[in-house]
């Protein structure tokens, strides 16, 4: 069985910050674990000074 490309994964990576701000200690030193978590509107991150994960939700209101 082959394995399909992992294209769709890396195009959802482009849209998403590299550093967003941890909701626990408001620090910008997280790193993107997925770019899908629960559910398709949040990308799962990783704080890397209170070592704690998080979903950023990835909507953006348009103006």
């Amino acid at each position: 069985m082959r394995t399909p490309p992992d294209i769709p994964q890396k195009r959802a990576r482009a849209d998403l910050p590299d550093g967003v701000p941890c909701p626990f200690c408001s620090l910008h030193e997280t790193e993107l674990v997925t770019p899908f978590g629960g559910q398709l509107s949040v990308a799962q991150y990783w704080c890397k000074k209170c070592r704690t994960g998080f979903d950023y939700l990835k909507w953006n209101a348009k103006e």
